[in-house]
């Protein structure tokens, strides 16, 4: 074997001197040269001379070695399969802080190593200079950011594309690479396998709805350890390589385990082989095969060639794996899946590359800023997105790592980190490449990965879990592609004993990196704690509004009140507790408390518009808070219309904001008494209502609201046609049927009271309980002089109603015999007020979605402002 080494000195300074520096040292665990030889068991790092019974001093430094290690295993073991199904934020956000506060724990063993022994090395990679000028164009594009806080910490839900993330993934590499060794690396190594094992085990079970859970963990575990179903995918399929190069690495010559042991570690990752394999097949729809196909060839093409060489007798193992993936691709689609399984809905290339391009234009160099997807998806969706049946929703996270990067970090930062990824796969790929002689077999399988996540990236959306476990497994694959070439390791040296001086100066850095990370400990559990609080108060708000779920939220915004979610939550769930109380009978109705809630809802849905002032979700939910205060407040109106249109230039192509617009307008013209101004508000809305219908023609909704307000304008025949185009679009709608009865039944031309009447009865053969609908057919009976049918109809309505009955339904029945009376007196009710088409319903507080969904609802509960149901 050859002993050429490869050197890479980015940096270059001092490289000549380190060496003797080294020689004049003992040598140290974690530094220096190592052993080439690579067994399951690890290797030896250097030898040290010992004397012979003598008494082993107490080594402080073992214990830093100790942590750091503990961190490392807790890390690559932990991410994978951490979940408490608790907070409000979900999966991503628990394995965020779970590795923070890991990565904080290596960080204080190292630094107070360091202190202790007067030196603190730091790694030297090729990667140093595209790393730094990447994470400090970040912190740039940060602070120019349309919302800084959210580019520093990260956006509600996943934090992996904040700068704090960013900077905590920088450190891990160092801290992982600056105590790489042989047996660390088989830690971790073997921690990160063991936990994908319990992830396909997990997963499996799910599959096939077998229950091994308790009830009350059962109900907060997640159908996917890693998130999606989709990420779970793109977690399995990097899996495989790794099951194999764990097998290839048992049956080396040089492994140091014995027969049985190799046998037991090649049944037990063949089993996680074939689970894997069969929850590809299972999961067929959600595979981005792109990613598997890819990756296995890359995997193949070495072994093949023979630049790495397993156990001859296993060489047939990523061959026949490979086959059987084309093999599924030819099966295609199948029931295999016991569970039902969600419906995922991502942006597609087309539509990312379209939010891209308008988002350069504005924002060409610095990008929105980290994190901020969601603010340009919103701003920049083209018109065409409406035309999809799921335009309400958005997004917060591109589709590909490169049109994200677009968005968020503009031209120069997507170059940077162009720059970044193409040096580490370069790197790579030529140290693997170099030397056959070496085997680098842990090199490949770990490189495969690295090319596994990079293809996802580019066409697929990468949650934070993925984020996390990419990183961590592109760090490992470097650290022992290093080892495995021989390449001479390089340290940046921090020296406490080269002067005093520079003693004081670690000692005070020491002092700030220790109150750095207390205060980040401190800060992460107030962030975990007010999250647990407001997951709690969801979990209980979907029973029902109470002060409980107020008192929770309330403690989570004072926790964590940089966090504009909560805030706006609970401006929700205070105007939801307003509204149940006006819901009661008049008699038990308390207006004090309504009005104390609505005020309080306005004053706590403010204050998440002011954390979040570009954000359109919390301007969203002020103005529907607004709207709703105007049953209660009559100058609440003009502030719902204000903070709608604030809401249509954050997202100028929702059609919905127009719909809710043009709703505000025809709510105060109908406060206004007959004349010009009265009628300019209607043609306000009516245009409003029509600029809603050029975004998107095929919507109902729309086509209905301009109806209503062309019946205001006794435009009757348009107000007809509108009527028609909603029923084409939403046949089953009884408003829209009832409302073109009522009109027919207005406009009473030629042929239209019958029009009316069939109209009238084709919905009472749905339903013969609505009240409404029975009484403008009584009335229309009367209008034709068919009494007998009309005392017909309204008989029928005390039938529906029960006799026994107090309130509301007993004055209307009381109302309903009258009517009958006159009927029979001959008086007759034609003079009437003749029926006015339905009402849309006070819309309440829209619900957030769950932050793992990645998108919002734009409007109320089913996705358009929902009409009165007739009665």
């Amino acid at each position: 074997m050859s002993d050429e080494k490869v050197s890479f000195a980015p940096f270059g300074a001092n490289s000549s001197s380190q060496p003797q520096a080294s020689a004049q040292r003992p040598a140290q665990a974690g530094t220096g040269s190592v052993s080439r030889g690579f067994g399951m068991g690890g290797a030896s790092t250097s030898s040290r001379t010992q004397s012979p019974k003598t008494e082993k001093a107490f080594n402080p430094s073992g214990i830093f070695d100790l942590i750091i290690s503990v961190s490392f295993i807790a890390i690559f073991f932990g991410i994978p399969v951490f979940f408490t199904g608790m907070t409000f934020q979900g999966i991503a956000f628990e394995k965020q802080l779970f590795f923070y506060f890991w990565l904080l724990l290596g960080v204080i063993a190292w630094v107070s190593k360091g202190v202790l022994s007067g030196e603190m090395k730091i790694r030297r990679t090729p990667l140093d200079i595209p790393l730094v000028a990447f994470l400090a164009f970040s912190v740039v594009s940060a602070i120019f950011s349309i919302d800084r806080w959210h580019s520093f910490w990260g956006f509600f839900g996943d934090p992996s594309r904040g700068v704090v993330s960013l900077m905590a993934l920088m450190l891990a590499y160092y801290l992982i690479l600056s105590h790489f060794t042989p047996k660390r690396f088989q830690q971790m190594f073997h921690a990160f396998l063991i936990s994908g094992l319990v992830v396909v085990l997990w997963s499996f079970l799910v599959i096939l709805k077998v229950r091994f859970l308790p009830a009350s963990i059962e109900r907060m575990a997640p159908l996917s350890l890693i998130g999606t179903v989709s990420t779970l995918t793109t977690f399995l399929s990097v899996l495989l390589p790794l099951f194999m190069t764990a097998i290839f690495a048992a049956w080396k010559p040089e492994s140091t385990l014995s027969k049985a042991r190799r046998t037991i570690v090649t049944t037990v990752y063949g089993i996680g082989i074939f689970m894997t394999l069969f929850l590809l097949l299972a999961l067929y729809s959600y595979v981005s095969w792109p990613v598997v196909l890819v990756g296995l060839s890359f995997f193949m093409v070495y072994i093949l060639a023979q630049i790495v060489r397993p156990n001859e007798r296993l060489t047939w193992m990523p061959m026949v794996t490979f086959v059987v993936m084309l093999a599924f691709l030819m099966i295609g689609s199948n029931k295999l899946s016991r569970a039902q399984l969600p419906v995922e809905v991502a942006p597609n290339s087309n539509l990312s590359i379209q939010v891209a391009k308008e988002s350069l234009k504005e924002n060409f160099f610095l990008g929105v800023g980290p994190a901020n997807y969601g603010y340009a998806f919103s701003m920049f969706r083209p018109a065409e997105y409406n035309q999809n049946e799921l335009y309400t929703l958005r997004f917060y996270q591109g589709n590909g790592a490169f049109f994200e990067s677009l968005v968020t970090m503009g031209a120069v930062g997507t170059v940077l980190f162009a720059i970044l990824w193409l040096s580490a796969m370069s790197l790579g790929i030529y140290l693997l490449s170099l030397e056959k002689n070496k085997n680098k077999l842990y090199s490949l399988g770990l490189w495969t990965t690295a090319i596994m996540f990079l293809i996802a990236g580019g066409v697929a959306s990468l949650n934070g879990a993925l984020v996390l476990i990419a990183s961590l497994l592109g760090t490992l694959a470097l650290g022992i592609l290093f080892v495995e070439s021989g390449t001479e390791e390089k340290y940046l040296h921090l020296s406490l004993k080269a002067a005093p001086k520079y003693a004081l100066a670690l000692a005070f850095i020491f002092m700030v990196v220790s109150a750095g990370v207390a205060f980040l400990f401190v800060f992460m559990g107030k962030v975990l704690v007010a999250d647990l609080k407001a997951g709690e108060a969801v979990r209980m708000a979907a029973t029902t509004p109470s002060m409980d779920v107020i008192n929770l939220l309330a403690q989570a915004s004072q926790n964590y009140p940089q966090e504009g979610r909560y805030p706006t939550r609970l401006g929700q769930e205070f105007m939801a507790l307003a509204n149940l109380e006006a819901g009661k009978d008049q008699k038990d109705r308390n207006t004090d408390a309504i009005a104390n809630y609505v005020r309080s809802a306005v004053a706590a849905a403010e204050r998440g518009r002011q954390l979040m002032p570009n954000d359109v979700l919390a301007v969203e939910s002020l103005g529907l808070i607004y709207e709703n205060a105007g049953l209660y407040a009559s100058d609440a109106m003009p502030k719902a219309e204000e903070l709608y249109k604030r809401a249509q230039e954050l997202e100028p192509q929702n059609p919905l904001y127009d719909i809710k617009i043009g709703q505000v307008k025809r709510a105060l013209a109908d406060t206004k008494e007959e004349g010009a101004e009265r009628t300019a508000l209607y043609q306000e809305a009516k245009t409003a209502f029509e600029s809603s219908i050029a975004k998107k023609n095929n919507l109902a909704v729309a086509h209905y609201q301009l109806s209503l307000v062309e019946s205001r304008l006794k435009m009757y025949d348009d107000a007809i046609k509108s009527s028609e185009n909603a029923i084409k679009l939403d046949k089953q709608n009884v408003n829209y049927r009832y409302n073109l009865g009522v009109l027919y039944q207005i406009r009473d031309k030629d042929g239209d009271l019958d029009m009316a009447e069939k109209t009238f009865k084709d919905i009472l053969k749905d339903n013969d309980k609505l009240v409404d609908v029975r009484l403008s057919l009584g009335l229309l009976y009367e209008k034709k002089k068919q009494g007998d049918l009309a005392l017909e109809a309204y008989r029928k309505l005390l039938e529906v109603l029960p006799s026994d009955s107090e309130g509301n339904v007993k004055q209307t029945r009381e109302q309903i015999q009258k009517l009958i009376n006159n009927v029979q007196s001959g008086a007759g009710n034609i003079n009437q007020p003749a029926p006015s088409a339905p009402e849309p319903e006070p819309v309440v507080a829209p619900q957030p979605v769950a932050p793992d969904t990645q998108a919002a609802p734009v409007a109320p509960a089913n996705g358009t402002p929902a009409p009165a149901p007739a009665q």
